[in-house]
Order: structure tokens, then sequence, then C-alpha cells
């Protein structure tokens, strides 16, 4: 501001007392100047104002800058932790996922490894089965041939027993008659057992059997004879019944008390063996016991030609 003032020769301007001189500059000028300065003045105060609230705003801007930094990292690290972890579940469920489907697999192969196994093993079950058969085959064929060859030498020894017994016969009808009569009865009596014996039996009505005695070969017509001889002979013996068959004849002894018969085989000379059969429920439910004999081998005497 310029107020003229002639007092003492000083000159205000703006604020401030100049003194004057007398050959001085161009007042209008310097005023032109000095306000241009002023101006400019102000114009930096005003920037330096705003320099400050720039410079307060940048450091408020990192301070904030570095929070929002620190939290960026920390929510960073919480979500690549839950990542992380959802991650490891999903691995872990598709491996235990890829575990069962291994193991089903590997089942399903071990079953059908099984399954050819167990074909492969009755197939050769069968083929050693046929040959076992096929083995033995000529055995058994041997067998049946020993067996026809005792029957035939037992039949022979029959025949010498009938031709002695007719001797006898011949003997005692040159007796008086009473001997006689008693030797002809007795004789028909015991032909008339030994072809009761011979004979197919058919099963009876009345009653079952308490034992089957099965006699194992070899077969002697004699001995087995004589076992049932003993057998009948028995008080608690009703009656037995002789099953004819190549291999294989059966005893069936019917009781009227129970009895040891197994005991009582075993005192017997004529048998050499005895083993009771406890398959198949034998004295269960009206099953007769079954039991096996064999009898003493002897020396089979040579045909003369």
């Amino acid at each position: 501001m310029v107020k003229n003032n002639n007092k003492n020769g000083v000159v205000e301007l703006w604020g401030h007392e100049f003194k004057k001189a007398t050959e001085g500059l161009d007042k209008s000028e310097v005023v032109s100047f000095v306000t241009e300065l002023m101006k400019k003045n102000e114009t930096l105060l005003k920037h330096a104002g705003h320099l400050e609230s720039l410079t307060k705003l940048a450091e408020k801007t990192i301070v904030e800058a570095d929070d929002v930094a620190k939290q960026v990292h920390t929510e960073a690290k919480e979500k690549a932790k839950a990542e992380a972890k959802a991650i490891l579940a999903e691995a872990e469920e598709q491996g235990q996922k890829i575990i069962e489907e291994k193991k089903a697999e590997a089942l399903a192969r071990a079953n059908r490894e099984a399954e050819d196994i167990k074909a492969k093993a009755q197939q050769q079950a069968e083929k050693l089965l046929e040959e076992k058969i096929k083995e033995i085959q000529p055995e058994l064929k041997g067998n049946a041939k020993t067996l026809y060859e005792e029957l035939l030498t037992q039949l022979e020894n029959l025949k010498k027993q009938v031709v002695t017994l007719e001797e006898e016969l011949d003997h005692k009808l040159a007796e008086p008659p009473a001997k006689t009569l008693k030797a002809t009865l007795e004789t028909k009596k015991a032909d008339n057992e030994f072809l009761e014996l011979l004979q197919p039996v058919e099963a009876s009505s009345e009653a079952e059997p308490e034992w089957e005695v099965e006699v194992l070969p070899p077969i002697d017509l004699t001995q087995i004879l004589d076992i049932i001889n003993h057998l009948d002979d028995l008080p608690q013996v009703v009656r037995t019944e002789l099953i004819p068959q190549m291999d294989k004849p059966t005893i069936m002894v019917f009781l009227r008390q129970p009895i040891e018969l197994i005991e009582i085989l075993e005192t017997l000379p004529q048998v050499a063996s005895v083993t009771e059969d406890k398959t198949g429920g034998g004295g269960a439910e009206g099953k007769p016991r079954k039991a096996q004999i064999e009898l003493p081998r002897q020396t089979v005497p040579q045909q003369s030609n």
C-alpha cells in the first residue's frame, strides 16, 4: 500500500516509512517492482504451506501404507495357510480314494488268480484221480482174480468134504439102523444149514438187525460158518443171516438183548482182527452198528493136475 505523506519528507510505502531523496528512483516503477515481489513472496508462502501439507500427507500415507502392507501380508499369509490346508485335505482325500481303488483292484485281481489256481488244482486233481484209477485197475483185477481162485479152492475143499461125508455116510449105513438113522439126520441137518446160509436172504420185515459184520478178504467159508454157529449159540442172539457177496459177505445179527459183539468176536480163533465202523451214524435212530473182521490167513493148498 502507498500513502502520500509529506511530513518531514517521509513517504510511507506498504506500512513502512521511506525518506525522500533529491534524485530518487521512479516511484511508480519501484512500487510496481515491490508489489510484484510481495505477490511472489505470498505465492511462495502459499506453496510452502502446500508443501508442508503434502509432506504431512505423505508421511501419513507412508504410515498408513505400512499398516496396510502389514495387514495385506497377514491376510495373505492366513489365506495361503487356508488354501494350503484345503489343498492338503483335497490331496489326502484323493490319495485315500486312489488307495481304495487300488485295494479294490488288488482284491479283484487276487480273486481272479485264486479262481484260476482253484480251477487248475481241480483239473490236476481230476487228472491225478484218472491216473490213479488207471494205475489200480490192474491191481483190482489181480485181487479179483486172486479172490476168485481162493473161492474156487474153498469150493474144491468143500467138494472134498462132501466126498468125505458121503464116505462116512456109506460107512455108517453099514452100521446098525439106529446109529445109521441118527447119523443121516445129523448129516442132513448140517447140509440144510449150510445151504440156507448160502441162499440170498431177504430183509426181515419183523425187525432190523442190531449188528452188521462185514468179512474182509480173504474169504474162508468154513471159518465164516464157525463164526455164525458160535453167534447162534449165544442166548442173547435171536438169529443170524448171511448176506453172500463176492468180495465182502456180511453177517446180520439179530438180538434179544444187547451184547458187546466186538469183545466176543475178539475172543474167537476164527477172527484175526475186528474193528467197529462208527461212520454213517451206526447205532443211532435204529440203525445197526457195523463191524469189520479179518480171518486168519491160511496157506492155500496147491491143486494137483
